[in-house]
């Protein structure tokens, strides 16, 4: 029954995305924001002064990673194109030559079709594209106003919560909530340590190789570790692929190796040791967890799926009854001690 009023709760959840994204992403950002300007208050600052200062420092912090990225990403953009360009050459020449024997005329009578089809549907990919923007821009804003306010008047709004449960259950209401957000932030802190770790590791990698973009795939890897599991492999992938056409299969096969150390130097040493106790869940339970939350909510869903987990196993560690030997069991334990 309690599985069932869960799974009914994310089903609901699920329909209601407009609201509930912004609201998880403001309590993710709040994780991050509250411990300065919680020190800053108690150095003397106000609450809202306090909130407006983390705040601008957080957008100038922003606004220059964008500016280290931009001009990368020009740079590095027109280099991808141009191999490109020369990958699908060589590939038309493969069929050509290769062991299917192709015509060129009609290897380039497909490619160019293909390109006609891609361009006959841009229309439509940009309607879509800038309503998608239109939403996330929406959503990032109502994020940042919710985030502000959790900032601010967060302890104001569980004392207010609070006093809407009963009085012989605060002390536990208050001990849960407790755990509660010492979970979330152990698992925002750790995973975006770790994606730095990640990142950085992904981007010294990429920069030996000689890989274009490498920067971003590190700032696309620190993202990705949000995703467990499924983010390393799809930004792994990428990489791949785009050393793949820059730099040929050698310097592919290079960077897929790269992508599998590194997995393993999270898996093994650098998760455990910034997660620590915060998140104590196992590989299959968060595989499932991301299964779960990618068929209910898609991509957002399996952002949140992780976290979700870990506050509901955090809520039942909490309230699972402590086991105690009955007293049959304790004088028979006694009695063999005694024998021995």
């Amino acid at each position: 029954m309690v599985a069932a009023a869960v799974l009914f709760v994310l089903l609901v959840l699920s329909k209601i995305l407009v609201v509930v994204v912004p609201v998880v992403v403001a309590l993710f950002l709040s994780t991050v924001l509250v411990p300065p300007a919680r020190w800053l208050q108690r150095r003397g600052w106000r609450p809202a002064l306090a909130t407006w200062a983390v705040f601008v420092l957080a957008l100038l912090v922003l606004a220059a990673i964008a500016a280290v990225l931009a001009p990368n990403v020009a740079h590095d953009s027109t280099a991808v194109r141009d191999s490109t360009n020369g990958g699908v050459q060589r590939v038309q020449d493969w069929l050509v030559r290769g062991p299917f024997h192709l015509s060129r005329h009609d290897v380039k009578r497909d490619f160019n079709n293909f390109g006609d089809s891609m361009k006959s549907h841009a229309g439509g990919f940009a309607v879509r594209g800038a309503t998608l923007a239109g939403e996330i821009a929406a959503d990032l804003l109502l994020s940042l106003v919710l985030t502000f306010f959790f900032v601010k008047d967060g302890e104001r709004m569980a004392a207010s919560f609070l006093r809407l449960v009963p009085l012989n259950r605060k002390p536990d209401a208050r001990e849960l909530g407790t755990r509660v957000w010492a979970t979330l932030t152990g698992y925002i802190r750790g995973t975006a340590v770790n994606g730095l770790v990640n990142g950085a590791l992904m981007t010294i990698g990429l920069i030996i190789v000689g890989v274009p973009l490498a920067v971003p795939i590190g700032a696309l890897t620190f993202f990705g570790g949000f995703f467990p599991i499924v983010g390393a492999i799809t930004v792994g992938a990428l990489a791949a692929l785009i050393a793949l056409v820059a730099k040929g299969p050698v310097a592919a096969l290079v960077v897929v190796a790269l992508t599998v150390v590194i997995h393993n130097v999270e898996g093994y040493l650098v998760g455990p040791l910034v997660l620590g106790r915060a998140v104590k869940l196992h590989p299959v339970a968060i595989l499932l967890a991301l299964a779960v939350g990618g068929v209910l909510a898609g991509i957002v869903g399996a952002f949140v799926a992780v976290p979700t987990a870990a506050v509901i196993a955090s809520a039942f560690d909490y309230y699972r009854p402590t086991v105690v030997e009955s007293p049959a069991v304790n004088d028979a334990t006694a009695s063999r001690r005694t024998r021995g």
